[in-house]
Parts: C-alpha cells; sequence; structure tokens
C-alpha cells in the first residue's frame, strides 16, 4: 500500500498522542484496514516508522520538560517514570 507524506504526517501526530491502532483506523478514515493494520504491525514500514517517531517525539518532549522542571527546583519531576 502507498501512503503519501501528508499521511505519514498523519501517523507521526497520532503517534505523539499516543493514540491506539483502532482509533487511528477511525480517525484516520482507513479504508483498507486489514492492509494498514499489516502495515502497522510491521516495524519496517512506513507507517510503523512514522508511528513510533510521534512516539519518540513525545517522550523527548516530556523528558525535556520533566528536567527543567527539576533543574528549578522540583524535585518531585524526577519522580517520573519515564
Amino acid at each position: 500500500m502507498e501512503y503519501t507524506d501528508d499521511f505519514l504526517k498523519k501517523m507521526v501526530q497520532v503517534g505523539t498522542l499516543g493514540y491506539p491502532l483502532s482509533k487511528i483506523i477511525n480517525v484516520l478514515d482507513i479504508d483498507d484496514v486489514k492492509q494498514f493494520t499489516k502495515d502497522f504491525d510491521n516495524p519496517k514500514s512506513e507507517v510503523a516508522i512514522s508511528y513510533q517517531k510521534g512516539v519518540d517525539n513525545a517522550d523527548v518532549v516530556l523528558v525535556s520538560k520533566l528536567f527543567d522542571m527539576a533543574e528549578g527546583g522540583a524535585l518531585n519531576a524526577l519522580d517520573k517514570d519515564v
């Protein structure tokens, strides 16, 4: 299945939000659910790579924010599991 650059950008966005597969299928109006699910579950596919990029981006933002809070004296920020 071919995916446009615009669609892959949307996959990064839903990865950032941590959406599960069922919600992605619904929100992005996926027609070929069977093929999309295969692609999503294949860690080497563009879909999975884009989704994981979003997940990783969200983690970086969260860790950076917690680090900033800890530097500012909010030591309870260090107690967060990431």
